[in-house]
């Protein structure tokens, strides 16, 4: 009798169990699909947004070709020049998408309205796949922009076009939970969106000039926005990585030396793939933890 009893128990634990996750890749699934058609405008909109900034790009090209300027001899080349305004156009989709991910329950008072009975974790599971898929698809919109512009030019689709897009997919996903950290601490959604940019224009620049000059021509593998020189390194990377630049110096100066310091063009792979993860998997765990505080405060 002890044993069916003991054999009881455990079917039942297995089944509750079985039940459990089903349920909680049911609400993760639910959130997915809500969180799908919630942002269906945003989407739209960043979509606009890079058909704008490809066909700014293309504007250019196409009045330097009228004006006798001869294309770029490698397809390579071609195409990089359509990667200038690559991060700017990441971290805006990536603002975007996930600026208000976490700011807007608390500021517009939904977190315990919509989703009642599913968890935080949950919740935020289904919200950051659901927008970075889209904010994904928005980024390989624009590569595919830039591929099919190249391929009717040369006639010809560098393969190494694809580890780009790779990269640039992997960089995304680091900037957008960059973001969805910065939505956990600000109060508004629209707080997040101007701090989000005003770091990666100015705050992670100006650290990264700093170091340089500091650090002894350190690699700046601290910097985020480091990250983004392998979108377009990985195309024809350097060797070496790193630039020395001086300046200053001479007759009427002053200085019997000018000032130089250590320039990085670009972070390895392993250094690009390991840093952009730890980034990703540290600002994720400090935005949960945020998110959980600020949903028990708003509990008590």
């Amino acid at each position: 009798m002890a044993v069916n009893q003991v054999k009881e128990e455990m079917i039942i634990d297995l089944e509750r169990t079985r039940v459990g996750m089903k349920r909680n890749f049911s609400q993760i699934g639910n959130t997915f699909t809500f969180e799908l058609k919630k942002n269906l405008k945003t989407f739209l909109i960043m979509l606009i947004l890079c058909a704008g900034i490809f066909l700014l790009f293309w504007l250019v090209q196409s009045l330097q070709e009228i004006q006798d300027v001869p294309l770029p001899e490698n397809p390579i080349d071609y195409f990089q020049s359509y990667l200038t305004m690559i991060g700017f156009l990441i971290i805006l989709t990536a603002a975007g998408f996930a600026g208000s991910i976490i700011a807007e329950d608390f500021q517009k008072q939904t977190g315990n309205l919509l989703f009642p009975k599913i968890s935080k974790t949950r919740l935020l599971i289904g919200r950051v796949l659901a927008r970075y898929l889209l904010n994904a698809i928005c980024i390989i919109f624009y590569y595919l922009l830039a591929s099919i512009i190249t391929f009717i030019k040369y006639e010809e689709f560098p393969l190494i076009i694809l580890i780009s897009l790779g990269w640039a997919l992997y960089y995304t996903f680091s900037i957008f939970i960059f973001v969805t950290f910065m939505s956990s601490i600000m109060k508004s959604t629209s707080a997040t969106v101007i701090v989000s940019i005003i770091f990666y224009l100015m705050i992670f620049s100006m650290i990264e000039q700093i170091m340089s000059f500091l650090a002894g021509g350190q690699e700046p593998f601290f910097i985020l926005t480091y990250y983004e020189n392998i979108l377009t390194g990985i195309l024809d990377m350097p060797d070496p990585r790193y630039r020395e630049v001086s300046f200053g110096g001479g007759p009427g100066t002053g200085l019997t030396e000018g000032i130089s310091f250590t320039q990085w063009i670009t972070p390895n792979l392993m250094t690009a793939f390991w840093g952009m993860f730890l980034y990703s998997a540290i600002l994720l765990t400090l935005a949960y933890i945020r998110y959980r505080r600020r949903q028990m405060k708003s509990e008590d």
